[in-house]
């Protein structure tokens, strides 16, 4: 992989951010939603390998650790040459890049996706139009049949319709669907709410919650370890 030189990647953004639509790609306002991601996942650093880059085996400053609440999202091996296939996550489904999007990626024989529950590091984060990049690095190191040790490595790619107008806390909501920290993820994993649940169903499993948000169709109840959501009287999200 070639890497360019400071002041060349610098023209090269330029070019690109002059040729851009400033909605898209350069938007001004990405390095501000960028440092607000930063402060809801902050990222963990890896070593360099001299010219070939960084070297994902290697954290050197860790962040805090993450779980995967969903199956599908592709890895590979951290230190792979190939460009990482991107994995896509929009209204609660997770596929995987296809088209042009795919056409720069390649697996290796070691590919594989991230289970549910898997912990892992936030190494770096882009922000695109209406949606943002998470590189995924995982926790645990695995062995391979000739011996090496590798971490895996995934590019998350969370669609956030309208993140120009988006708070922290709207990011946030979306994102933890899929990646929040583990012990709000055991904590859901470890309740039986399914969706399409009643209240009473709810409180039958949960007990009475600390907290009613009432908005008329829509209510919420609070509890210390999860925020279960009701539309019409039937469980629509778990928080």
């Amino acid at each position: 992989m070639r890497f360019l030189s400071p002041a060349r990647a610098l023209i090269t953004a330029s070019i690109v951010c002059s040729l851009a639509p400033a909605p898209a790609f350069c938007a001004p306002n990405n390095r501000a939603i960028r440092d607000q991601l930063v402060a809801l996942y902050p990222l963990t650093r890896v070593g360099m390998n001299g010219l070939a880059g960084f070297d994902y085996t290697r954290v050197t400053e860790p962040g805090p650790i993450f779980a995967v609440r969903l199956p599908g999202i592709y890895a590979d091996v951290a230190n792979t040459k190939n460009a990482i296939i991107e994995t896509n996550y929009t209204n609660g489904q997770i596929t995987q890049a296809t088209g042009f999007a795919a056409a720069f990626g390649g697996n290796t024989s070691h590919s594989r996706t991230l289970a549910p529950n898997e912990k892992v590091y936030v190494t770096q984060i882009t922000v695109k139009r209406d949606a943002a990049m998470l590189e995924l690095l995982t926790v645990d190191v695995a062995t391979l049949g000739d011996g090496r040790g590798t971490r895996y490595r995934s590019e998350l790619n969370v669609k956030l319709p309208g993140l120009e107008n988006m708070t922290p806390e709207d990011m946030k909501k979306t994102i933890d669907t899929v990646l929040t920290d583990p012990a709000t993820a055991s904590a859901v994993e470890s309740k039986t709410i399914k969706l399409g649940m009643s209240p009473d169903e709810v409180k039958q499993s949960l007990g009475n919650p600390e907290k009613i948000v009432d908005l008329g169709t829509k209510q919420m109840y609070v509890y210390k370890d999860m925020k279960v959501v009701f539309v019409d009287n039937k469980v629509s999200d778990v928080q």
